[in-house]
């Protein structure tokens, strides 16, 4: 695939956050990088004449030439950069004002402003990486924890890559061979040998299956755990809830029912991100208001991946208790019994087994103090383990992308069909689409047959400067 008229042009684009900040970069690519950005540098030595990979310290200009701000300026020659083409990465101060302005100077020149991951995008197009590589490159963007960064960087290093091309090659051994037994029939070509086939398929099966478990592990390293918290109103939820994301993200009151919408905080725990959700006490709704928070912590109940269900110890289990266990009976959940330090607060063996009764759990239940801190540490080491036994093993080829999986899922259905009608002796012609179709799936994860609708689908949400 080559570039367009408009992606030859020369693009520019700030690739640092905004906001204040000691440094800023300006990043220039394309065929008159170069040119450009000398147009606004005035150095010792021009870009044009430095070596390729020389740094060189500065000043940005103005139009009329007055110093605009001393910069540091790298010059690379493509096509040997990120983006295939030429590119020049300008240093300059921080902060909201100097870069936008850099960047003014730039397009006065003749650049454009790039769009999102328009750099990174031309790096696809000019071979640089494959599709599955720069998908990667949004993930570690957007990694929230050291484990969905370590998947998104062996994914930028081409080991998904490699995963596809090792199925794609066994799969078009076989189709070489099937297409040469339907279109040279009466010469001495190798006869297909069914049973080798069915096997290759049934190999092929197997390790797309794999590919699509460890996707659903990817899901969960890329979002978080839901841990949605529930209790009657005044047990400590959103008490427990700050303890656990550092600090007061929930209004915590003495009157019950302060909490009228689902408050959310992110925790790591063992390199996974658990999403905790702080929800409105349940009970017999005082106002619309209420019975709507009510209605959506009902919810975020249902779509949890794990419960964590708050009691008070200084009252012993109500009614409103058994309610709230009830609905979590067939979640993974963990009980923990709140306000443990105060001296009313008992929790004798019956309370447990009732709680955990309810609840269809047998693991045991915590006793917690939001105000002191008891049986913190315990109730986020229950959190992690929970939350490993949900994610599973990591698998080094974790898809992290629904794209992929949708493509895994089709090229699965193909090879299974194709499997099939081996074992019911259905012509080689209909083996041969089959297997052709999970190719072209197969392709897709990889960019090679990669449409303009998609291109600029995965790449609108890249951030301006990648």
């Amino acid at each position: 695939m080559k570039l367009g008229p408009l992606e030859n042009d020369t693009i520019a684009a700030i690739a640092t956050a905004p906001g204040r900040g000691a440094l800023g970069i300006v990043r220039v690519s394309g065929a008159a990088a170069i040119p450009i950005c000398d147009g606004i540098f005035r150095g010792k030595q021009s870009l044009a004449e430095a070596g390729d990979r020389t740094a060189l310290v500065g000043e940005v200009t103005r139009r009329d030439g007055a110093a605009l701000d001393q910069v540091l300026v790298l010059a690379t020659r493509g096509p040997r950069t990120a983006t295939g083409e030429d590119v020049v990465e300008i240093t300059c101060h921080g902060g909201m004002l100097v870069p936008r302005l850099i960047m003014r100077r730039l397009t006065e020149e003749g650049a454009r402003p790039a769009e999102p991951g328009e750099f990174t995008k031309r790096a696809f197009l000019n071979g640089k990486i494959d599709l599955a590589q720069a998908e990667a490159v949004e993930e570690i963007v957007r990694a929230t924890s050291e484990k969905a960064l370590e998947v998104a960087m062996r994914q930028l290093k081409g080991e998904l890559s490699r995963s596809m091309e090792g199925l794609e090659r066994g799969l078009l051994e076989w189709l070489t061979l099937i297409e040469a037994n339907i279109d040279f029939v009466e010469d001495e070509i190798d006869t297909i040998d069914d049973a080798a086939l069915a096997e290759a398929l049934g190999a092929a099966s197997r390790r797309l299956e794999d590919l699509l478990a460890a996707h659903e592990q990817g899901k969960y390293l890329r979002d978080g755990l839901d841990v949605t918290i529930v209790g009657k109103p005044n047990a400590g939820k959103s008490s427990i809830f700050n303890r656990l994301v550092g600090h007061d993200r929930a209004i915590v009151s003495e009157t019950p029912g302060t909490t009228r919408d689902v408050v959310d905080g992110l925790v790591g725990v063992d390199g996974v991100v658990l999403r905790l959700h702080d929800t409105a006490g349940v009970r017999l709704p005082a106002d619309r208001i209420e019975a709507e928070a009510i209605r959506r912590t009902k919810q975020t109940i249902a779509d949890a991946d794990i419960v964590l269900v708050v009691l008070d110890a200084s009252t012993g289990l109500g009614a409103e208790d058994y309610d709230i266990l009830g609905e979590v009976a067939f979640k993974p959940s963990v009980v923990v019994a709140n306000k443990a330090d105060l001296p009313r607060a008992e929790t004798p063996p019956s309370f447990w087994e009732e709680a955990g009764g309810v609840a269809g759990k047998h693991q045991p239940g915590i006793r917690v103090s939001a105000l002191t801190g008891l049986g913190l540490p315990e109730l986020v080491e229950r959190l992690g383990w929970m939350a490993r036994e949900k994610v599973g093993d990591l698998n080094y080829e974790i898809i992290v992308n629904e794209r992929h999986a949708r493509a895994l899922r089709d090229a699965l259905g193909s090879v299974e069909r194709a499997s099939a009608s081996v074992k019911d002796g259905v012509p080689l012609e209909f083996i041969a689409s089959d297997i052709r179709f999970a190719l072209d799936c197969l392709g897709d994860v990889t960019g090679k047959r990669a449409t303009s609708r998609v291109l600029e689908e995965i790449f609108s949400r890249f951030c301006v400067g990648k």
